[in-house]
C-alpha cells in the first residue's frame, strides 16, 4: 500500500509548547535576573538570531541565490506586494482596529491609541532582512529565492522606508544606511559565508545529511533561545502593559494573516509553486523591528507609546510567524498528498 503524503514531524507539531514554555522562562527571568538583561539584548538575541539562520544557509547555493536575485518576476511581485499594499494595509487595519473598535468600546484613549497606531506602522514599512529566512526555511519555502528577496529589500528600505514613515506617520526622518548595514552583516552576510564553507568543505562528505539535520535542531534550539533573550529583555514591559499587549497582538496577528496570504496566493495565481510563493509570503508579511525600534527611538522619543509598541512587535512576532509556518507546513502536506493521488489515479488508469 502506498503511502500518501507525509505526517508533520513531531518538533514541528510541538512548536507551540516549544514557543510557550520559552516565553515563560523569559519573563520569569526578566524579573528574577534583571541586572543582565542589557547584555541580554545586546549580544544574546544577536547570537540567537545567528545561530537560527545559519543552519538555513548551509542549504542554500551561492548560483541559486544569484539567478533569484534576476528574476524579474518574482522580484517585481515582492516589490509590489512590500512596498506598494503591505504598509498601506498595515496602516489600515491599525486604523480599523484601534479606532473602530478599541476606542469605540472604551478600551483605549485617543492619545495613546494615536501613538501605538503610528509604532504599528513602522512596524509595517519596513519589510524583514534577517528572520524571514528562518521562516521560509522552517515552511520548506524558496530558501534561495528568500535570501535574493532580503538582500533586494536591505537596499530598498533605504529609500522606501523615509517616504512611507512621512506619508503614512507624517514625520520626517532620515534613515541611517549603517543601521541597516549593520544588520546585513550580521543576519545575511556572515551566516551566508558560514553556511557556504560549512557547505563547501562537507557537502561531499557521507555524513553531510546528519550534519544538516543535527544543525536543524541547532536551529530549534536558537529559536528558542531567542525567544527566552527577547522576553528576557522586555518582560516587565510585557506585564505592566498586559492590555495593550493583547490589543496590538489581535493587531499583528490579522495583518500578519493577511499580508502572507495576500502574497501567497498572488504568487500561486502568478503560477508560482509553493516554495516560491512560501518565500514571497513570508517577504511580505515578516517585519524589520530592529528598523522600526530605530525610527521610534530616534523620530518618535516623545511618545513613549510609539516606542513601546515597536518593542512589543518582535515580542509578538516569533510565535505569529511560526503559527503561519505550522500553517504552511499542514497545507504543504496537504499538496504532496494532493499530488500523490493524482499521480496514482494516472497510473492506475
Amino acid at each position: 500500500m502506498t503511502k500518501i503524503g507525509k505526517a508533520l514531524p513531531l518538533r514541528t507539531i510541538l512548536f507551540p509548547l516549544f514557543v510557550a514554555v520559552s516565553m515563560i522562562v523569559g519573563i520569569e527571568l526578566s524579573f528574577k535576573a534583571s541586572t543582565y538583561i542589557t547584555g541580554v539584548s545586546e549580544f544574546g538575541i544577536p547570537i540567537g538570531l545567528f545561530f537560527m539562520i545559519y543552519p538555513a544557509m548551509t542549504k542554500v547555493r551561492l548560483n541559486e541565490i544569484l539567478r533569484g536575485m534576476k528574476d524579474v518576476k518574482k522580484l517585481g511581485l515582492m516589490v509590489l506586494l512590500n512596498y506598494a499594499i503591505a504598509p498601506f494595509l498595515v496602516a489600515a487595519l491599525a486604523y480599523v482596529f484601534f479606532f473602530g473598535i478599541f476606542e469605540k468600546f472604551g478600551l483605549i484613549g485617543s492619545q495613546i491609541g494615536s501613538q501605538v497606531l503610528v509604532g504599528i506602522i513602522l512596524l509595517g514599512v519596513a519589510p524583514c532582512i534577517a528572520m524571514v529566512m528562518v521562516w521560509t526555511d522552517l515552511a520548506k519555502g524558496n530558501l534561495a529565492a528568500g535570501v535574493s528577496f532580503v538582500a533586494w529589500n536591505s537596499i530598498i528600505q533605504v529609500v522606501t522606508t523615509p517616504f512611507l514613515v512621512y506619508l503614512l506617520a507624517r514625520t520626517t526622518l532620515t534613515i541611517e544606511p549603517l543601521v541597516i548595514l549593520k544588520s546585513v552583516l550580521l543576519y545575511l552576510v556572515s551566516p551566508l559565508i558560514a553556511g557556504s564553507l560549512t557547505r563547501y568543505l562537507l557537502v561531499r562528505k557521507p555524513y553531510f545529511a546528519k550534519i544538516l539535520n543535527t544543525l536543524g535542531f541547532v536551529q530549534i534550539l536558537a529559536l528558542m533561545f531567542t525567544i527566552v533573550s527577547i522576553f528576557w529583555s522586555e518582560g516587565v514591559g510585557i506585564v505592566d502593559h498586559v492590555y495593550l499587549i493583547w490589543m496590538v497582538g489581535i493587531v499583528m496577528l490579522s495583518f500578519y494573516f493577511v499580508l502572507f496570504h495576500v502574497g501567497y496566493y498572488a504568487a500561486r495565481r502568478a503560477r508560482f509553486d509553493y516554495p516560491d510563493s512560501t518565500a514571497i509570503g513570508f517577504t511580505v508579511s515578516a517585519s524589520d523591528f530592529e528598523i522600526s525600534i530605530a525610527i521610534a527611538i530616534v523620530a518618535f522619543a516623545a511618545y513613549p507609546y510609539v516606542v513601546l509598541t515597536t518593542a512589543i512587535g518582535p515580542l509578538l512576532e516569533i510565535p505569529l510567524m511560526l503559527l503561519l509556518v505550522w500553517l504552511q507546513l499542514s497545507r504543504r502536506s496537504s499538496i504532496l498528498k494532493g499530488k500523490i493521488g493524482m499521480e496514482l489515479n494516472k497510473s492506475e488508469e
